[in-house]
């Protein structure tokens, strides 16, 4: 078997077409944003997302990989005293070798850049694995599709369209239970880990998909004897068969991303307000600080400041329902907004509190106040009826200015302070 496969390792055609692969590879890895360089979770699913891209370009490479062997045929003296499935195993094998080896690039990539800077712990393994899982199953039906077509055209591109159209539409796991099929991920927060029984479950249904890959393409070789032809076909409805239950596996398992456990030791800003972040956050602590120090000098005679701010997770409750603040993408506007959203709550009764717009405007300002500048950029969007030029201009005016602004927007009378 060794050495059938160092032989279609020589031979494959996939060979020509690896730069290609491990191009597209680095080029997804570092061409969407490098937010996650220095964070190991972020930077362990950023790693994992070319395969969202690499997958359904293996399937399509597998697929013209295949039919161009189906064309060819297998040397006389390579196939003899050989089963008919070590040579299929061997031809997929050599195909899924020059795929994970690519996205190996992409993964030593993402490791080498984080490690001078990275903050507590390495490389979150799960994420990594997953991606390799997608890459296998792309891999698989590429080989199969490609075994049972004459087509060097046609069918690889199917394959690469059909599986990338897939992904997009149900692939992604989301940031909270998990949607879809859960093959890919779009970010590593720390509060969030992958859960081994989901990981487990769609590598069985993968392992069981190249088993049929390789039962499948046995099936359509030349060679049609009744018998060889009974035991192919045998092999291939076992390999279905097999297919079938890892599926009921995979939807009994559970969603793809759970909870982790509190961190006994979170890394916080000091002085009062203290925001607290996961150790893997390790690096946006000098820009929390700032944001800490600036929270404390609002005028406490007009404004009650909580005294702690945590991460989303911190507090053991449930994620995503607004219980902590999110670092997404490494933007730092999220942490201002959570912290000058509870502020104004602490400060404003219940009873006294209105969705209007002069209480947005409060809003606004005490999170530009926070964050030390206007809106950046990078976010879209707002409280209703705010303009977000001008609350950025507000927050550059002298104090006194500031204060008086403040003023004729904070509810009066009655219990309202």
């Amino acid at each position: 078997m060794s050495w059938a496969y160092r032989t279609e390792l020589r031979r494959s055609p996939l060979r020509w077409v690896f730069p290609v692969l491990a191009a597209i590879v680095l080029l997804v890895l570092f061409g969407r944003s490098r937010y996650w360089i220095g964070v190991w979770p972020q930077t362990s699913a950023a790693a994992q997302i070319p395969a969202f891209y690499l997958g359904p370009a293996m399937a399509g490479a597998a697929a013209w990989a295949a039919a161009t062997r189906r064309r060819t045929g297998v040397p006389a003296g390579f196939a003899a005293a050989r089963p008919a499935w070590r040579i299929e195993a061997a031809q997929f094998a050599a195909a899924l070798t020059y795929g994970l080896a690519a996205y190996a690039v992409g993964v030593v990539a993402a490791v080498a850049v984080t490690a001078p800077e990275g903050g507590p712990g390495f490389w979150w393994p799960g994420y990594v694995l997953l991606g390799a899982v997608l890459v296998t199953g792309c891999t698989a039906l590429g080989h199969l599709a490609g075994r049972g077509a004459r087509s060097l055209i046609t069918v690889p591109v199917v394959c690469t369209l059909g599986c990338l159209v897939f992904l997009g539409m149900f692939g992604s796991a989301a940031e909270g239970a998990g949607t879809g099929v859960g093959l890919a991920v779009l970010s590593g927060y720390p509060s969030r880990t992958v859960a081994v029984w989901s990981l487990l479950a769609r590598a069985v249904t993968v392992l069981a998909l190249a088993g049929l890959a390789v039962a499948g393409g046995r099936q359509v070789r030349t060679d049609r004897s009744a018998g060889q032809w009974r035991g192919r076909a045998l092999g291939t409805a076992g390999g279905v068969l097999a297919l079938a239950g890892a599926v009921v596996l995979w939807a009994a398992a559970g969603p793809l991303l759970v909870q982790r456990p509190v961190s006994a030791h979170p890394l916080c800003t000091t002085g009062v307000p203290k925001i607290c972040v996961w150790p893997e956050n390790q690096k946006y602590l000098p820009e929390l600080q700032a944001m800490s120090e600036r929270a404390g000098t609002l005028p406490a005679g007009r404004f009650r400041v909580p005294a702690q701010f945590l991460e989303e997770g911190l507090d053991g409750g449930p994620l995503g329902v607004g219980n902590g603040f999110y670092l997404r993408e490494g933007e730092s506007w999220e942490v201002a907004t959570a912290m000058g959203i509870q502020t104004v709550e602490a400060t404003i009764p219940p009873a006294c509190r209105r969705a209007d717009t002069a209480q947005w405007e409060l809003i606004a300002w005490t999170i530009a106040r926070i964050a030390g500048h206007g809106v950046p950029a990078t976010v879209h969007g707002g409280p209703p009826g705010v303009d977000p030029e001008a609350i950025g201009r507000l927050v550059t005016e002298p104090e006194d200015v500031q204060l008086a602004w403040v003023q004729q927007r904070l509810p009066h009378g009655g219990d309202c302070g």
